[in-house]
């Protein structure tokens, strides 16, 4: 390999970078690093070859340009390049002994926007050759190819083709069976291959009409929510300042899908970075506003990571930037939600995500937390229990979806429903203190829950204040007083 070729991607060499398009040293704040020509020519070939180790003689051919020069000079080189290293161990640039030298650095790829995941929808295809089934598999194509193409943060392709490079792949098959139509439909992971969602629909011929659309919605969702949930997990040991702005966001999305408060701190320090690289990046703006309210459900909000004005300010430079991308509407409407108590201009921005998406899980989630804490309890139970229906149990947000539905279900006075909910919430995340919460609160008047033991440890292992309804934009005083009068009745203690 040529020196020259060395210029290709930066060398991390402790605190010191060897920056290829310059073919000098420079520091973290990118200033140059002083080193003596011959020294830095010395450097320039063990960088070529990094990790390699470069015979005497070839180094000095290449350096003195073949010229007799004693192994003094090259040693002094040497001297100079470990003492800019700060290398004392040894650990960058090494000895051969009676051979030469290897220089052991860190290659850093280009650091820029990188590229969104590649979707492939490959076309339907059709068992037998009844004219339904064909019209049929050609409908859910087009349908999934309109649906998704518009899609923030996604390339679509029908090219069989791009198989082997897509990460996600939509296949299926459509048949006739007497009457009944059958659909199957699969979710692939292309580089693994693994299956992440399939399902089988069947409907009478006359009754077909809306499939198309109800198993786009369906794939849609499920699609959008297992790359937020999983895209990032290649990502997870590597430093971020190693990621482009897509992969830092994909880290951080896999960390805010946990909801949990250890994983929100990693997640707000991807998004930093991503927004400082890319301030006009507006998605990157919105997930860094959405961050900061990530665990507002699970603590304090005076224990909020962010001044709300900041977070305020990157919402609206986002939605200044992309108002077209659903994400960034709802995050402003979730914003506005949490630290206005602004239940109208949340509905509002909410509306408008979803009509770029219809279905995004997300907006009506917000919507519904709006419904339920401003008395409009049937409207949000009927909407929670529909984007549950349309996403998969093991979606890491399914237990708060149930504790939402719960408290829905406790303020519309169904009591029954709200426990059973209550409970499973808390049995797919014991460890989630608003989802124990929500629990001690529906069974309130169940002494035959509350006086378990179970129950008790629960109550006792709790962070969350007996006042922590207030923190949230509830529209009446009468159901937070009713809530802590639950709570109470629990054994919640009233300070913690």
């Amino acid at each position: 390999m040529k020196a020259s070729d060395a210029c290709q991607n930066r060398l991390r060499l402790g605190d010191v970078i060897f920056d290829p398009g310059t073919c000098l040293l420079i520091d973290q704040d990118g200033r140059p690093v002083a080193l003596r020509e011959k020294s830095l020519r010395v450097l320039v070939e063990l960088a070529a070859r990094n990790g390699e180790t470069v015979e005497r003689d070839d180094l000095i051919s290449a350096v003195w340009n073949g010229k007799f020069v004693s192994d003094d000079s090259l040693m002094q080189c040497i001297k100079d390049i470990r003492a800019v290293l700060d290398d004392r161990d040894r650990q960058f640039l090494r000895t051969a002994v009676g051979r030469g030298y290897s220089l052991h650095g860190v290659r850093e790829k280009p650091i820029g926007p990188g590229e969104h995941p590649k979707l492939l929808i490959s076309s339907f295809r059709v068992r037998g050759d009844a004219p339904q089934s064909v019209e049929l598999a050609d409908v859910i194509t087009e349908e999934m190819i309109v649906a998704l193409s518009p899609r923030a943060g996604l390339n679509v392709t029908t090219d069989e083709q791009q198989r082997e490079t897509s990460h996600y792949t939509i296949d299926g098959r459509v048949s006739l069976s007497g009457e009944n139509l059958r659909v199957f439909v699969q979710l692939i992971r292309g580089r693994s291959g693994d299956v992440a969602f399939a399902e089988t629909w069947n409907t009478p011929i006359n009754e077909a009409e809306g499939l198309p659309r109800q198993i786009t919605d369906k794939i849609g969702n499920v699609l959008r929510v297992h790359m937020f949930n999983h895209a990032g997990e290649d990502f997870l040991d590597r430093d971020d300042d190693e990621l482009d702005t897509q992969e830092l966001m994909a880290k951080a999305a896999y960390h805010m899908s946990r909801i949990q408060m250890q994983n929100r701190d990693v997640a707000r320090n991807a998004l930093s970075l991503a927004v400082k690289r890319e301030p006009e990046n507006a998605m990157a703006l919105a997930m860094r506003a959405s961050a900061a309210v990530l665990s507002i459900l699970q603590e304090s909000r005076s224990k909020l990571p962010d001044p709300p004005e900041y977070c305020m300010e990157l919402a609206e430079r986002a939605v200044g930037i992309a108002p077209h991308i659903d994400f960034v509407m709802r995050t402003r409407g979730s914003l506005r939600l949490w630290l206005r108590a602004d239940h109208e201009g949340a509905r509002a921005d909410c509306e408008r995500a979803l009509a770029i998406s219809p279905v995004f899980h997300l907006a009506h989630q917000t919507i519904a937390l709006s419904e339920i804490l401003s008395g409009e309890h049937v409207a949000g139970i009927a909407r929670v229990q529909t984007f549950m229906e349309r996403g998969t149990v093991s979606n890491p947000r399914y237990p708060h979806y149930l504790s939402l539905l719960a408290l829905g279900q406790l303020l519309a006075g169904q009591t029954d429903a709200a426990v059973q909910s209550a409970r499973e919430g808390h049995e797919r995340a014991p460890g989630d203190p608003w989802c124990s919460y929500v629990y001690a609160a529906a069974a309130g008047d169940r002494d035959k829950i509350t006086e378990t033991e179970d129950f008790r440890r629960m109550i006792a292992g709790n962070d969350l204040p007996l006042a922590h309804f207030r923190d949230l934009p509830f529209t009446d005083q009468y159901e937070v007083d009713m809530l802590e009068e639950r709570l109470t009745r629990a054994g919640y203690p009233r300070t913690v």
